[in-house]
């Protein structure tokens, strides 16, 4: 499982990692890539809006260093847990969002 995901140059940690590959044929006959990844990570209050605007953003430059991914991801899919973070009292209390990004084209393309 990646550990890591950067999203528009931001790292988060993730929890949970998942990918649908697709195999290309072409020049490098077999060469692998995604269709699309679904990842899960923790939010705390601290980083609630920070996080809220990124997602807002819709299409985000996605890479995933430790499967030497890089693309532009569409989110097709959200969802976050019960927790209102708004009402937390520290910055340890958490909720899991779990996004689904799909591979829309190259980064900077």
């Amino acid at each position: 499982m990646a550990e890591k995901i950067r999203l528009n140059g931001k790292e988060i940690e993730l929890t949970d990692y998942k990918d649908k590959p697709i195999f290309a044929e072409g020049v490098k006959s077999g060469a692998r890539d995604v269709e699309e990844i679904t990842v899960s990570f923790n939010v705390t209050k601290d980083v609630y809006s920070e996080t809220a605007g990124l997602l807002y953003e819709g299409t985000l430059d996605v890479e995933v260093p430790e499967k030497n991914l890089a693309f532009r991801g569409e989110i097709i899919n959200f969802y976050s847990g019960i927790v209102n973070l708004y009402e937390a009292e520290d910055n340890e209390t958490a909720d899991e969002y779990t996004v689904t990004f799909k591979n829309v084209g190259n980064i900077g393309a």
